[in-house]
């Protein structure tokens, strides 16, 4: 919770400081689907709230239970926003070419999925305090999940087609082949809570004249869904052998956050599993999601010692809608008036020559080595920080 408070106040402070990036990240194709991780992250400390502070810690009675709730229903927000007004941007403002397409695009409508899958885990809690609560905490988790899920199909099915036409991505989207894991096992795993649920709440007395008053209707309903998270459970083996395949052939990509990709799709397929395995006690699953769970271990060993070692140099943050607006984060440095004297030439000694990134001519007078330093800044401030600000167009270079 403090990891992401944290970051939440950062990413508000950034976008404070900085107004001009927001219009930016908005309309990048790739950076604004990202937007989906904040209400899948709040998710997360709501099933913390009821699993570690309620069930396992008892605290807060049961005001920390309807809290959790409350909480939810704001999460749930948030995960509509992201399914319906991304979604809008995608097919508004964003420039797309199927061959360039990725998993990627799942992000903004994986949300409902984990919040369906979240609102399951609170009406577990809420069954021993209100059975109408519940209920109606149980529904709303249906309805966010199957928005979730059959969003993703939408999109799953534009992705394979790419995959028939283009092939695999290319190394440095290799690591958003697993994306379709992710509603795969999280849906699965979020559909037998809600079965478990409805062989607990149904048949409801209160309204024998409607269909949830009709008797046996809460086994017919968990038997329905765990038909449906088997299936995704086996979809989501067609999708997990050739995305290894893949990631193994076709070249190291280089490290960064999105690395962290592979352990959220894996973790939830890991989950569904084991569920899958316990339900049916079958031992052979188990060990299957055993060996997965190690994996994914090992992985996120890995990954967490590569960021920390990044994390202390920057290499790790990148902005990407900014790194077709060097000039103005160059123009709005210089305006800011930042000290760059540790930077700049001497303009006494003409015949010094300026280390430039790329292919830059190496500057033989003082005005190219300004030049020439502008060009280094431009490459070693936009392109590997968060804190360059641009300009609007047409705002004249000083």
């Amino acid at each position: 919770m403090v990891l992401f408070v944290a970051m939440v106040a950062m990413t508000i402070a950034r976008y404070a400081m900085f107004p001009q990036i927001w219009k930016l990240m908005i309309h990048h194709p790739v950076q604004s689907l990202f937007l989906g991780c904040i209400p899948m992250a709040l998710a997360t400390i709501i099933n913390g709230l009821i699993i570690e502070g309620h069930q396992r810690w008892n605290l807060g009675g049961n005001g920390l239970v309807y809290a959790a709730w409350g909480l939810w229903w704001f999460d749930a927000a948030l995960s509509l926003l992201s399914n319906f007004a991304i979604f809008h941007l995608m097919v508004t403002r964003h420039t797309h070419e199927l061959p360039t397409s990725s998993a990627v695009w799942l992000l903004p409508v994986v949300p409902s999925v984990v919040a369906g899958t979240s609102g399951a885990i609170v009406a577990g809690a809420l069954v021993e305090i209100s059975a109408s609560h519940a209920l109606l905490a149980t529904m709303a988790a249906s309805f966010m999940l199957a928005v979730g899920l059959l969003m993703s199909f939408f999109i799953l099915a534009i992705y394979t087609h790419r995959l028939l036409l283009h092939g695999f991505p290319s190394a440095g989207l290799a690591v958003s082949i697993f994306l379709p894991l992710g509603p795969f096992g999280q849906g699965g795993y979020g559909l037998l809570l809600i079965g478990d649920l409805f062989k607990k709440l149904l048949p409801q007395s209160t309204s024998p004249d409607s269909i949830l008053g009709e008797p046996g209707i809460g086994m017919v309903l968990q038997a329905i869904t765990f038909v449906f998270a088997f299936m995704l459970w086996v979809i989501g083996i067609w999708f997990l052998i050739p995305a290894t395949v893949a990631l193994s052939t076709s070249g190291r990509p280089p490290f960064g956050l999105p690395y962290w990709g592979l352990i959220f799709p894996t973790g939830v397929y890991t989950l569904l599993t084991i569920q899958l395995g316990t339900k049916i006690n079958s031992t052979f699953i188990h060990v299957i999601g055993s060996i997965y769970a190690l994996v994914i271990f090992c992985m996120f060993a890995v990954i967490s010692v590569k960021t920390i070692k990044q994390l202390r140099v920057g290499n790790i943050f990148h902005a990407p809608c900014l790194d077709d607006h060097p000039l103005a984060a160059i123009n709005s440095i210089r305006r800011n008036d930042i000290e760059l004297s540790d930077r700049t030439p001497n303009v006494d000694t003409a015949t010094t020559t300026v280390a430039t990134p790329g292919d830059f001519t190496p500057p033989t007078t003082a005005g190219d080595q300004e030049d020439a330093l502008a060009r280094e800044l431009e490459f070693e401030t936009v392109k590997r920080t968060w804190w360059g600000r641009p300009v609007p167009e047409g705002t004249p270079e000083e």
